[in-house]
């Protein structure tokens, strides 16, 4: 897992899971709220799109918030964690900060999308492989971008789930078992929930797609906004 350093500001905005499609106008307006009054950081954590990978069909696709997030970024720091709908997109965004997870050594807070810290296996795999620049390389060169703009016409229409996991207390309690940060702040769950867990505290964001909701940091404490 690659990670980096940064130093979380006053009033910096964190969102996770927005699953944006063509023409979701709450995320964009959300945006060029953001372009006009940009925020003191921008954290996306993940799943910002329902599907963006670098290649033609789905940067077209996805141009009108590609280009209002790159009008965004030449005004404030926007920091970035792939999710598992979006990933090796960093030439998308020549003045996005990316990593796997980001982290403030002095406030204790350790950041993710959330895939990347599973526990499970097989998943691990399974991300390992979806996640490689060979396999999407492979893809580019056998199917000439027209097998894959089909197959991602069929994902893009794939439904987005907004439900509660069972028994997720202590899924969490058990996945970041070596995580040693006091705040850990995931999204891929679309929970909306906290746990503290003795001297840390875990939060999982609420999907964007879900209540139209992101968080501001205020006095060390994240609050929901619309």
């Amino acid at each position: 897992m690659k990670v980096k350093r940064v130093k979380l500001k006053e009033n910096a905005v964190f969102i996770a899971d927005v699953h944006y499609k063509k023409g979701d106008k709450n995320f964009l307006n959300l945006l060029k709220r953001w372009l006009n009054e940009p925020p003191s950081q921008i954290f996306f954590l993940g799943d910002i799109f329902h599907l963006l990978l670098d290649f033609k069909f789905l940067k077209e696709y996805n141009k009108e918030v590609i280009d209002i997030i790159n009008d965004i970024s030449e005004k404030t720091e926007i920091y970035y964690t792939p999710g598992n709908h979006d990933f090796n997109i960093e030439n998308i965004f020549p003045n996005v900060e990316f990593a796997d997870a980001f982290v403030d050594e002095e406030k204790s807070v350790f950041l993710t999308h959330g895939d990347l810290t599973e526990n499970d296996l097989f998943y691990k795999i399974y991300v390992k492989i979806i996640r490689s620049k060979f396999l999407l390389k492979g893809l580019h060169i056998l199917s000439f971008n027209f097998i894959n703009g089909y197959l991602f016409k069929k994902i893009l229409k794939k439904a987005i789930k907004c439900k509660k996991i069972l028994n997720f207390k202590e899924k969490v309690f058990s996945k970041i078992a070596d995580i040693k940060y006091k705040m850990i702040i995931e999204g891929h769950y679309h929970q909306g929930v906290e746990y503290d867990f003795f001297e840390r505290k875990y939060i999982s964001l609420g999907a964007y797609f879900c209540k139209k909701r992101y968080y501001r940091l205020k006095n060390n404490t994240l609050k929901a906004e619309k």
